[in-house]
């Protein structure tokens, strides 16, 4: 996996002028605040809880007061806006640009609440990831198996090539590796086997790991235990994905790439997504086929797994535990149903209640556009989670699990993203 060391003419940075008004949303304006952003352009906010909210059909980023969960007046015109990150006062913003413009990586520092650099991908980004200094970044370009690393503050690059379809990143607790993965991974090794990457963030470079305990694998959780990010638990897609075996869960260590350990295969129902809590690892996904989706937990002291849970079904892609005990579960392309008697429909949001086990899937309104969820956000300090659900904005108190009606009413116009909480 050849490592780049200079800067591709193919990717062309472009460092954000003082003032410049491209970069502001339509909407323009401040709060009302008085304060001044260092780029001398719009007010600061002044809001002392901030969310970003990103709206891919806009093209915008805006901030949200979620002390009172209302839209603030400012925001950024940024094309294709779409998932989220920050870390350590950076904002990281993926955009899946528009046709005839360049896929690019914007970052916005959050203490000027100004955009800072924007970086011009040859392909387009499929998945970010950020360190937690927020100095780096890295984006998956699917198209071209390619992982770029750049400088938040300088946009300076660097390509780690040879990751065929590379797709998803998982970065480790500690920071000394990156999990690469493709949406093909059976093809990196032998029928019936499958394979991911380790990027080491210190040398940047990757190296595959394969072995007949991988099918599919999918996404990974990393084992806090291991300091060096040498471990993790795998989900393995399986069946669900197009693999040729069940979906399961395995450890393993990978300290030595060309040589892993692998543990205990764990059969589960279901793997694209999961969250560690303790000694509880929460697995979810869809049995091929099925009507429905599966959460279960693992033991990772005895390696036991729960029945299986019922939830929506649908491609699942995001877990957050919340307040409350609140485990909140969001998937994409569910079986959506439709209740014509009072126009809302259950959509892709599950939300489990892991004391008691109760599950809640809400149903919103049968006029949206779609019904994945495409983004979840606890609010710190407060029992609520934003949820980008459909392409709305809904605020669920943790404590009824049911939507808050804001004052006034949140309608985003366009197609509601991503959220990131920027401030404590």
């Amino acid at each position: 996996m050849a490592l780049i060391d200079k800067q591709l003419k193919t990717y062309i940075l472009r460092v954000c002028a003082a003032g410049l008004a491209a970069t502001l949303a339509a909407c323009g304006g401040g709060s009302g605040s008085g304060s001044t952003s260092a780029n001398g352009s719009q007010p600061l906010t002044g809001l002392k809880k901030r969310v970003l909210l990103s709206n891919q059909a806009a093209g915008t980023v805006i901030f949200v007061d979620a002390q009172k969960d209302q839209i603030n007046t400012k925001g950024f015109n940024i094309a294709g806006a779409s998932k989220l990150l920050a870390a350590s006062g950076i904002t990281v913003v993926m955009q899946q640009a528009p046709a005839g413009t360049g896929p690019t990586i914007q970052t916005i520092n959050n203490v000027t609440e100004a955009p800072t650099v924007s970086l011009d991908l040859r392909d387009q980004a499929f998945d970010v990831t950020i360190s937690t200094d927020g100095k780096t970044a890295y984006a998956a370009m699917r198209n071209v198996g390619e992982v770029a690393v750049f400088n938040t503050t300088t946009g300076g690059l660097q390509i780690i090539t040879g990751l065929p379809v590379v797709t998803r990143l998982v970065e480790g607790p500690n920071e000394h590796k990156i999990l690469a993965f493709s949406d093909n991974p059976n093809t990196l090794a032998a029928p019936n086997t499958g394979g991911f990457f380790v990027i080491d963030t210190g040398t940047n470079t990757a190296k595959v790991v394969v072995g007949l305990p991988l099918n599919q694998p999918f996404s990974a959780v990393f084992d806090p235990a291991d300091a060096s990010d040498n471990s993790a638990f795998i989900l393995n897609c399986g069946t669900e994905c197009g693999g040729t075996l069940p979906p399961s869960v395995v450890r393993v260590n990978f300290s030595n790439p060309a040589a892993p350990t692998f543990g205990p295969t764990i059969p589960v129902s279901g793997a694209t997504v999961g969250l560690l809590n303790g000694t509880n690892l929460f697995v979810a996904g869809t049995p091929p086929a099925s009507a429905t989706g599966t959460l279960q937990t693992i033991n990772t002291s005895t390696l036991a797994v729960s029945a299986p849970t019922v939830i929506t079904n649908g491609h699942h892609t995001k877990m957050v535990l919340a307040s409350n005990n609140r485990l909140y579960i969001g998937a994409n392309a569910c079986t959506a149903i439709a209740d014509p008697l009072t126009n809302l429909t259950q959509g892709c949001l599950s939300i489990v209640n892991t004391t008691s086990g109760a599950v809640v899937m809400p149903k919103v309104s049968s006029f949206r556009q779609n019904f994945d969820v495409t983004g979840i956000l606890p609010i710190t300090g407060r029992t609520v989670v934003y949820v980008c659900y459909g392409g709305e904005l809904d605020i669920f108190d943790t404590s009824t699990d049911t939507a808050i009606t804001t004052n006034p009413p949140i309608d985003i116009v366009g197609k509601a993203f991503d959220v990131v909480l920027i401030d404590p």
